[in-house]
């Protein structure tokens, strides 16, 4: 049998046809259907190995006549959105993901028709008034010009919130999101980042994941010099993650 989905994923940053077919554990979330029950919108993702952790579930539009969601085929990630939902019986609205578009500065996905359904797609800013801005770090550069400020929104939850890194002019308001670094899918793994004597920055990033420092820079970030230490072997704790 053949099954319809829509079809747009990013793994790693970067836009890849991402075929499901290698093996793996498929695992269902959960199902939203339409207010006809014509169609139904399934989340669910494949066990593909340690890089993923976990944070990643993949989503399609079925028809109720495809009894199953297992998709052989392209899929739309969770990567590209944060949330998606029916409006009616044949439109289906996607947010997309809201930091991806403050980091790039322009929205990647579109409006589109897909196998009868109307693909509507907003913005909304994910942050309201029920979080709070936690300052994780703060710090003067040597020559006193910037400011650093290592920053998430938290709830009085458990839960996993984006990393935000600012360097504004003394004086300056903090932005509400990081200018030169955001963690978009809800993910980091370098562990600390400081100015040094120069006033260049100095980060420590683990080998093993760089793409999701390198990845995640804001394009049209404040222009500071930084260099990059790959730091592996060092256990310790660093200002992003106190």
């Amino acid at each position: 049998m053949k099954w319809t989905s829509l079809s747009i994923c990013i793994f790693y940053s970067t836009l890849l046809s991402c075929d499901f077919t290698s093996p793996g554990v498929y695992t269902e979330f959960s199902r939203a259907y339409s207010p006809d029950s014509s169609r139904f919108i399934v989340k669910y993702d494949y066990a593909q190995g340690a890089w993923d952790g976990g944070r990643t579930w993949l989503v399609s539009i079925n028809k109720a006549t495809e009894t199953t969601g297992k998709e052989n085929n392209y899929t739309l990630s969770s990567m590209d959105i944060d949330d998606i939902y029916w409006k009616g019986n044949d439109t289906v609205i996607i947010q997309e993901k809201f930091t991806e578009f403050i980091s790039q500065g322009k929205s990647i996905l579109k409006d589109t028709l897909f196998d009868g359904v109307n693909i509507k797609v907003i913005l909304k800013d994910p942050i309201d008034t029920s979080y709070t801005k936690k300052i994780i770090y703060q710090e003067t550069s040597p020559n006193n010009q910037y400011e650093l400020f290592v920053y998430r929104y938290i709830k009085p939850v458990n839960g996993n919130y984006f990393l935000n890194i600012s360097v504004i002019n003394k004086n300056e308001n903090l932005p509400k999101f990081g200018n030169f670094y955001i963690s978009r899918y809800d993910f980091d793994c370098f562990e600390n980042i400081k100015w040094d004597s120069t006033s260049a920055l100095d980060i420590r990033v683990s080998k093993g994941c760089y793409y999701a420092f390198d990845g995640y820079l804001v394009k049209n970030r404040p222009q500071v010099k930084y260099n990059v230490r790959f730091d592996d072997k060092d256990t310790s704790r660093g200002n992003i993650h106190p």
